[in-house]
């Protein structure tokens, strides 16, 4: 019951207690005890054991995670073309409004605003005059390039063809007949 002896000032000496010894926690000898698995047993016999874990909710996560990332593509393509479709129909209707010519003889908009097709007056023909051909080619963005491949352009040549920022054009020209000139979004 008494432990160490301590030495109090002016010489006194004084006994300080042992606390009692704690028993142990089975009076069970250890080789007679189950071997416990870190994996299910909590750390003592009777104690809840540990759920076993499960990779389902990683499984789960992850496939999640992969469904959604395809969805947000899908839905990002399919609104970008959308999109561009849209723009580019606006453009034409746009680019025709802008030059004043709609309804205009010769100038028809045509497949929900993604084709545009002209015809300018020739000896035999009536339409739009050049003037508006070249206002709308210009709203479209049209390059330089073209206006000089389209005035260069004789009833020999037959069809000609040109491309630019999203936009085709195929064009044939005689004099009796005019310009006739087909702009088609390529979205």
């Amino acid at each position: 019951m008494f432990g160490a002896l301590a030495l109090v000032g002016g010489g006194a000496v004084m006994t300080i207690p042992t606390p009692p010894a704690v028993p142990p926690y089975s009076t069970v000898p250890e080789a007679a005890m189950p071997a416990l698995d870190p994996r299910t047993d909590a750390q003592g016999p009777g104690l809840p054991t540990k759920p076993a874990h499960s990779r389902k909710h990683l499984y789960f996560g992850a496939g999640g995670l992969v469904a959604g990332l395809i969805v947000g593509l899908l839905l990002g393509a399919v609104g970008g073309a959308v999109g561009d479709a849209l723009s580019a129909s606006n453009r034409i209707d746009d680019s025709v409004k802008a030059c004043s010519a709609e309804g205009s003889e010769g100038v028809t908009v045509m497949d929900k605003g993604r084709s545009l097709d002209m015809k300018s007056s020739g000896g035999d023909s009536t339409g739009t005059s050049i003037t508006t051909v070249v206002c709308i080619l210009n709203e479209l963005g049209a390059p330089e390039s073209l206006f000089s491949r389209i005035d260069s352009t004789r009833a020999l040549d037959g069809t000609r063809e040109a491309a630019w920022d999203g936009y085709t054009a195929s064009w044939t020209y005689h004099p009796d007949n005019g310009l006739n000139i087909i702009v088609e979004s390529a979205k």
